[in-house]
């Protein structure tokens, strides 16, 4: 097995040596971009920049460090395009503030660091650790006890009982305006559906909220079976998402608004296996703007400023650390429609122009 060290980071992102080293010194020349693409892989393999200079983990600093906890499990890190961009959002605000950081990768169905306890990530020191970014949902229990040791800003996650300040994507907006689209189209029967993730996921209840919103708003009938995997207890495989929705294609649902922008790619790759075409067939919708993967159209979408909210997350963090008992703020950033071609008017409305 190859060493894990800088060398080896460069070698995977097919960079000098020099540019990796330059990443973790926060080196002027640098750009935000191949930055954040250094510490999420440092962060993916497990290397830690801050153990391999201070041999001494008991040494003091002068807190100086931003720790950016990302929770999200293995199987989904390649998925998690966003994460890349708000790190380059993070880097380049540090940068400017002449601050270090340095991102951790955690599972969040097992991260749990206790409120008295000496490390909160296992193994690396956090004596230097000015205040904690998080991204992604955790357990709330871990927020609660990370915001008792840090100042701490969370990104993409609103959490129900934690008192923590917010960077979040406008939920309402963006499905506002997915719904508009398609009710714009001709679409009448209107789906809504989402993953099941091992944490708890408000993110998709919002928007979930902003579904039956909208359909209320247009007059639309709202049917809790176009519902799909959103119940407390409803563990609907992904495989059989693309069946249910077929069979609904049955009954004249002509249109999907998915929760993220990942589900969407898959129930696309999964229909059209089954013989549907989108968006002949059934239009979809998703949420967020990622890159479709190979050989994929692009989802009809909102596209988020990643990068902006990463900027806004360190903002937000240390007017956190210069006022700790200011009361929580929580900011929403719009995103923009990207028409992509997952969206058509339903197959009858075109037969019948």
């Amino acid at each position: 097995m190859a060493k894990l060290n800088q060398k080896l980071i460069a070698e995977k992102l097919q960079l000098s040596t020099t540019t990796v080293s330059r990443c973790f010194t926060n080196h002027p020349k640098i750009n935000p971009e191949t930055r954040a693409k250094v510490f999420k892989l440092a962060a993916e393999l497990g290397y830690s920049y801050s153990i391999q200079r201070n041999a001494n983990p008991k040494r003091t600093t002068d807190r100086k460090k931003i720790a950016v906890i990302v929770g999200v499990e293995e199987k989904y890190r390649d998925q998690t395009d966003p994460a890349e961009e708000l790190i380059a959002g993070i880097a380049e605000k540090t940068a400017a503030e002449k601050l270090d950081f340095e991102v951790f990768y955690v599972d969040p169905t097992v991260f749990s660091p206790k409120s008295r306890a000496r490390q909160i990530i296992k193994g690396v020191t956090c004596l230097d650790w000015k205040g904690v970014v998080l991204i992604y949902p955790l357990q709330e229990e871990s927020v609660s006890n990370i915001m008792a040791k840090f100042p701490t800003v969370s990104v993409l996650e609103d959490y129900d009982n934690c008192e923590v300040d917010c960077i979040n994507q406008d939920q309402v907006r963006g499905i506002s305006r997915m719904i508009q689209r398609l009710y714009d189209l001709g679409h009448r029967k209107i789906g809504f559906l989402s993953w099941k993730y091992a944490v708890h996921a408000p993110w998709v209840e919002r928007r979930l909220g902003a579904y039956v919103e909208n359909i209320y708003r247009l007059g639309l009938d709202l049917d809790t079976d176009l519902i799909l995997n959103v119940k407390p207890h409803e563990q609907i495989p992904l495989e059989t998402l693309a069946d249910i929705v077929a069979e609904k294609q049955k009954d004249g649902v002509t249109a999907w608004v998915c929760a993220a922008d990942h589900q969407a790619y898959r129930l696309y790759s999964d229909l059209e296996e089954r013989g549907l075409k989108v968006p002949q067939d059934i239009s979809l919708t998703g949420f967020d703007g990622i890159a479709p993967p190979p050989g994929q159209s692009q989802v009809t979408t909102i596209r988020i400023p990643f990068k902006d909210i990463g900027i806004s997350a360190v903002n937000s963090l240390l007017h956190k650390i210069d006022h700790p008992v200011s009361n929580r703020r929580n900011i929403q950033v719009s995103g923009v429609v990207i028409e992509g071609e997952t969206t058509a008017p339903p197959a009858k409305a075109l037969a019948e122009q």
